[in-house]
């Protein structure tokens, strides 16, 4: 695709990096490094920075300063995620480079943290993600739960490495921490109001207060965003890839006396779009030897007599038939109690959610009725509860400890329908025509899966205080899994009797290449043990360095999908767990009275028993998830912030990570490539993971006098960021390869001082940079992408009082 890029902003980034000279928001100062846990530590952190401008975080499960954490963590408070528009996890990204999300619909969701996490090719509900993402304290168990609006949110960090010891279900990878503002006794209101381009309207509001003295307060906070689409669907001219989105949070805190407190929650989120993001930009011709690629994209569409949408890498027009679409809604209600006891506190958190799935999809990319319906639907509920204890005050050791336990069931329907021109499509032009059109034209097969999942774990962490300026770290948690499901497939067509038996035998054989009736059961259960190291040194009060070597496992799962589980083509439902050590060195500095921070960590991170996609090339291609071998993640990451004067901050963040398969013998071959069946792709790169990746930015404010009384100021600011080449499927074909690009955001406003009235105008993608979030090559040749969001545009009305 061709890119807009900006390689003096990138240039700019790393000379920021690495420039002692550099000024960014102060986050640190000349306090000492011991934490000072509270009661509250893992449930209400302070909702701005402190007076020296740091976020306070809860990477340990306790509050602490994130300059003196021995953890590489970047956290976000809730007013730069406003001033950002930073309003989800995609967006999340252009500030934080190591974290990469891919979103084409929110089930197929990708999260991954220095380049390990979800598979970025192919979504399975029998799998788990390795990058944990929390709100609350809540695991969210589907990536697609993490799919909404972040509003009256107190704060966000991403923690990078494994995380297991303390936050629970495979976060072998990572985890990213959502906390929202909890409930205040001081009455307090505000919200705002945006309308952009692309019809873009958008509200957020919040109330908050006491209802009985101090003894119980409440707040309610809502959300509501709609958008035209991007793109233009030319069956019937419509708009795709529109958003429309509700989500409600309602809470109590009651506080009886000081050493107890529960706080309540209840939210409940909507969200519907019409889909059909993947644009056509060509089609293979031929195969990378320069052989003829046979019936492809092109060859088709003569043959049926259909005139497809020019090629483009630019325009952003569809053409499909089959009203792709999707809605979902998700809910919770979670309880948190903290209790203090002497020395101590004690943690309970209990939650129930849900999440629902329903799409539409178009089968074949076309205004062709040929794939008619091919989706899977989801209905996934969970329950959890954690209970945990926690020490206080000044000690030699401080620890952490407690069980955890989750059950998720997810009820899956997939539906692969076929349309009236099924057989001209799909099959070779050499297939008898009669056959054909019986096997497949109005054929249709319907799955059923569910797998279940208990998971039991117990854990504990401690800190030993060897000196004042020295530290160990250790934690170890044991947890035990256990899944079991079933597939259940039923196929439905044409009745073949009225067919020869020679032609039976060969229509049978054809719907046995895409879908027939299909049973089976599977179970699997593993414990594992995993833990950490860290020795930190504190070299100065201002100098943090520390070493840490992690143990992580993303556990197993069950392939429930359609494949042959007996027979001489049966691939094992059961995928083995993955296991990963990581090893990680970091240095975190202040300097200038707290004026400067700049901080780096190198990593380094073994994963056996890579969980990956193999394709059954003797059935249609099918894809399933195996275990497929080894990977390595292994690179730098350089994080600075600066306030080299009281009206302007700057920030930039750079990361270069080395991500290969260092074994993978047995990788289907991509598409470009013939004569052969499996490539060995050892030695290559990731999918989904950029060699290098950096943001920058800041903002600059200064007074401009009094307006109706109120202090006014006027602000400024921008944010960059740049990623190089990845790709997006997990055999590397050169198809889905794409280039580096780099964003632009920038905004400009007024606000009062008391934060009464804050009118902002703001861009994003402001030079209209042309990427895409995801490119491949079908079957039939044809080569799509699916494009980011283009220039938008708007203006902000927000308030506080």
């Amino acid at each position: 695709m061709t890119t807009h890029t900006s390689s003096s902003w990138f240039a700019l980034c790393v000379a920021m990096l690495a420039s002692p000279a550099v000024v960014a928001p102060a986050m640190a100062s000349d306090a000492p490094s011991r934490a000072i846990p509270t009661a509250a530590a893992a449930t209400a952190a302070a909702e701005e920075p402190d007076q020296s401008g740091e976020i306070l975080i809860t990477a340990r499960r306790r509050e602490e300063r994130s300059q003196d954490v021995p953890v590489a963590v970047n956290a976000f408070g809730g007013a730069q995620l406003e001033s950002t528009r930073t309003y989800n996890l995609r967006d999340l990204q252009q500030l934080t480079p190591s974290l990469i999300v891919t979103t084409t619909n929110p089930r197929n969701t990708s999260i991954n943290i220095r380049g390990l996490g979800n598979n970025v090719s192919v979504y399975n509900d029998g799998l788990e993600p390795a990058v944990g993402v929390y709100l609350d304290q809540v695991y969210l168990a589907r990536p697609g739960q993490t799919v909404f609006d972040l509003v009256d949110v107190d704060r966000i960090e991403v923690l990078r490495g494994p995380q297991g010891t303390l936050f629970g279900k495979n976060t072998s990878a990572g985890a990213v921490v959502i906390s929202t503002r909890a409930p205040s006794f001081t009455p307090e209101a505000g919200g705002d109001v945006t309308l952009g381009n692309y019809d873009f309207r958008q509200v957020h509001a919040y109330l908050s207060g006491p209802l009985v003295g101090d003894t119980l307060a409440a707040r309610l906070s809502f959300s509501k965003t709609d958008r035209d689409g991007f793109n233009v669907n030319r069956f019937d001219g419509s708009r795709t890839q529109d958003y429309h989105d509700l989500g409600l949070r309602g809470q109590l805190l009651y506080k009886p006396t000081d050493a107890f407190k529960l706080r309540v929650i209840g939210d409940y989120g909507r969200q519907h779009a019409t889909t059909a993001a993947a644009v056509l930009e060509g089609v293979v011709r031929s195969y990378a030897n320069g052989t003829n690629f046979p019936n492809n994209y092109t060859d088709r569409a003569t043959r049926l007599g259909y005139t497809p949408v020019p090629y483009s890498t630019t325009d952003r027009v569809v053409d499909v038939d089959a009203n792709p679409r999707y809605k979902m809604n998700q809910g919770g209600v979670s309880a948190i109690a903290d209790l203090s006891l002497p020395g101590n506190t004690l943690t309970s958190v209990t939650a129930w959610r849900y999440w629902h799935w329903y799409p539409h999809n178009d089968g074949d990319g076309t205004a062709l009725d040929a794939g008619r319906d091919f989706h899977q639907s989801n209905e996934q509920q969970q329950f959890s509860q954690e209970l945990r204890i926690a020490s206080e005050g000044e000690r030699r050791v401080d620890y952490v400890a407690g069980v955890y336990y989750l059950w998720q069931e997810i009820k899956a329907n997939a539906v692969n329908a076929y349309g009236t021109r099924a057989a001209d499509w799909f099959l070779a032009p050499t297939v008898d025509r009669v056959v054909g059109a019986a096997a497949l034209n109005n054929y249709s097969y319907v799955s059923e899966s569910s797998p279940v999942t208990n998971s039991y774990a117990a854990f504990t962490q401690g800190i030993w205080h060897i000196t004042p300026t020295l530290d160990l770290t250790g934690g170890l948690r044991y947890t035990y899994e256990t899944k079991r499901g079933y597939f259940d497939q039923t196929a439905t067509g044409t009745d073949l009797s009225t067919l020869t038996t020679t032609q039976q035998a060969a229509a049978q054989a054809i719907r046995s290449r895409y879908g027939i009736a299909n049973s089976y059961t599977a179970r699997t259960s593993a414990g594992r043990v995993s833990g950490q190291a860290t020795l930190a040194y504190k070299m100065t009060p201002d100098v943090l360095t520390y070493a840490t070597y992690s143990r992580g496992h993303k556990f197993g799962g069950l392939n429930l999908a359609n494949i042959n589980v007996v027979g001489a083509l049966a691939a094992d439902p059961v995928i083995r767990p993955e296991t990963i050590d990581s090893y990680e060195v970091g240095l975190k500095t202040s300097w200038a009275n707290g004026r400067l921070i700049a901080n780096i960590a190198a990593f380094w991170t073994d994963d056996r028993d890579f969980q990956s996609t193999i394709v059954d090339v003797e059935r249609n291609g099918a894809s399933f998830f195996t275990n497929v071998g080894a990977v390595r993640s292994r690179g730098i990451e350089v994080d600075t912030r600066a306030t080299p004067a009281r009206w302007l901050s700057l920030y930039a963040s750079g990361t270069y990570d080395d991500a290969t398969y260092v074994s993978y013998p047995t990788s289907p071959c991509p598409i470009e490539t013939t004569g052969q069946v499996l490539c060995d792709l050892s030695g290559a790169r990731l999918p989904g993971v950029s060699k290098w990746a950096g943001s920058a930015g800041g903002e600059a404010h200064g007074d401009v006098g009094r307006i109706a009384g109120r202090d006014v100021e006027l602000y400024a600011g921008g944010d960059h960021s740049y990623r190089s080449s990845f790709y997006t499927t997990a055999n590397l074909s050169a198809y889905s390869r794409i280039a580096g690009y780099d964003l632009t955001n920038v905004r400009i406003g007024l606000r009062t001082n008391d934060g009464l009235v804050d009118i902002q105008a703001w861009g994003r993608n402001v030079f209209d940079t042309h990427y895409a979030l995801t490119r491949s090559a079908a079957n039939t040749g044809a080569v799509t992408y699916s494009p980011g969001d283009p220039a938008t545009y708007g203006v902000t009305l927000r308030t506080r009082f």
